[in-house]
């Protein structure tokens, strides 16, 4: 084994989603996963990725739009899966808060699976090695023990080895790709059109009251931009809370992101099902109400009562376009 070795690796980037001028991909671990992807097999299908994984489904709000709301879920149920559905044997590495007592067995265990994913010429998908999202590790450098690493925005940086999993956010994640094998191609949309359901009635594990996620999180979110109009009208709107104006256009990006995906995904696997059809239109319905929002809070207009009741009133809208889809999604599974 070398002292130094780092792997050639292009940030991927949805250059299609991109020409409709819709967001692409924007969760960081799909963000990580897909770039991984994409560098080993020289192309990738994101549509598949997003509606196979099951992110093309997912929405969660926290009551104070913090970005901790991407990723409060449970990591070893999701992560593993969603590279699995795409086909790819995987192993991941986790600890959180708490584990002291395995603390040092899974740093060295994660240290080890990033320089054997590394020699093999796979980028490793980590936790934190720049900012609190995902990121990749494309290389290491024994003598100066640190990793070199591509941020979620693409940048590269060294991380100390000792700082894996306690560069600010004291949890690790590590996830390596194995080999490609195939799912039957009817087993893995099952799989996630049932995620989506179950996702959706907030059957998937998350931190509640103050994130929600599935239809209910529609509500939420609602709730909030309502909030901000009265406080606006009352000329009050800085007691919003700081973090709900910073981090409203990540929010934004992310749930009509993928409801871009889930319209596209439908369409691709409903092969003559009028269910899937339907659904697939009322996918359309959500992506295309959360497109001005995603819109409105990226140009980061003022915020007045009647722009944040604007908000609310499509936010609204989105969920009940999504509350016929999973329907239809249910009526489809039942069949």
């Amino acid at each position: 084994m070398s002292s130094e070795k780092v792997i050639a690796v292009e940030w991927y980037a949805d250059k299609s989603a991109t020409a409709k001028q819709e967001p692409g991909l924007a969760h960081s671990f799909i963000r990580s996963l897909a770039t991984a992807i994409n560098h080993l097999e020289g192309e990738l299908d994101p549509v598949w990725l997003m509606g196979s994984s099951a992110f093309a489904f997912r929405i969660w709000i926290a009551e104070n739009l913090c970005p901790s709301a991407m990723s409060v879920f449970d990591w070893s149920a999701i992560l593993p899966e969603a590279a699995a559905q795409y086909g790819y044997e995987n192993s991941h590495i986790c600890r959180f808060w708490g584990e002291s007592e395995v603390e040092a067995e899974r740093q060295k265990q994660a240290h080890q699976a990033i320089l054997e994913s590394i020699d093999s010429g796979r980028p490793a998908i980590a936790w934190d090695v720049a900012v609190p999202e995902w990121g990749l590790v494309i290389g290491y450098d024994e003598a100066q023990e640190s990793y070199q690493i591509l941020s979620h925005k693409g940048e590269k940086a060294s991380l100390p080895f000792a700082k894996l999993g306690r560069n600010g956010i004291d949890i690790l994640s590590v996830l390596t790709l194995g080999v490609k094998g195939e799912r039957a191609h009817e087993e893995v949309v099952r799989s996630s059109l049932k995620t989506a359901v179950r996702h959706a009635h907030q059957q998937e594990w998350m931190e509640r009251p103050q994130y929600q996620d599935g239809l209910s999180a529609f509500d939420l979110w609602a709730l909030i931009m309502e909030r901000g109009a009265m406080l606006a009208e009352a000329g009050k709107i800085e007691k919003i809370g700081a973090e709900i104006p910073r981090f409203a256009a990540y929010y934004a990006e992310h749930h009509c992101a993928a409801r871009c995906y889930a319209r596209d995904y439908l369409s691709q696997i409903a092969d003559g099902s009028d269910l899937l059809e339907e659904a697939a239109g009322h996918y359309s319905e959500v992506a295309a109400a959360l497109a001005p929002v995603w819109r409105f809070f990226s140009a980061e207009e003022p915020w007045t009562a009647a722009s944040l009741l604007e908000q609310s009133r499509l936010i609204k809208q989105a969920g009940e376009a999504e509350a016929k889809a999973i329907s239809l999604l249910e009526r489809y599974l039942a069949e």
